[in-house]
């Protein structure tokens, strides 16, 4: 039996947008589209833990896990502090990139 595939969420209007002075790789949570960053995808949960399959109704998981991103999203808009909980590890690309480039983790915001 194939896996089915993991929903994917995006915003399209208004579109994601970056704070000012920072670029989309700040964005907390993303599944990062390189080539279009401002349609990205939301990141909502962490497949390999095994939060969501095809047996969870979307109206009961995806769908609120929508909302309260957008939530923490709009309040990271006004103070570049992510009050949502974190996934284990970084909590953006940038941070990822330098924790690979061997940089220390640095305070989450």
């Amino acid at each position: 039996m194939e896996a089915a595939a993991a929903p994917y969420v995006f915003l399209l209007d208004p579109a994601l947008k970056r704070r000012d002075g920072e670029d989309y790789i700040d964005i907390p949570h993303l599944i990062l589209d390189g080539e279009t960053p401002e349609n990205s995808a939301l990141c909502l949960f962490d497949p390999d833990e095994g939060q969501w399959d095809n047996t969870m109704w979307i109206s009961d998981t995806i769908i609120p896990w929508a909302s309260e991103w957008l939530h923490h999203y709009e309040f990271w808009h006004v103070d570049g502090v992510w009050r949502g909980a974190n996934a284990p590890g970084p909590i953006n690309i940038r941070e990822m990139r330098r924790l690979a480039e061997g940089g220390q983790d640095g305070q989450r915001s």
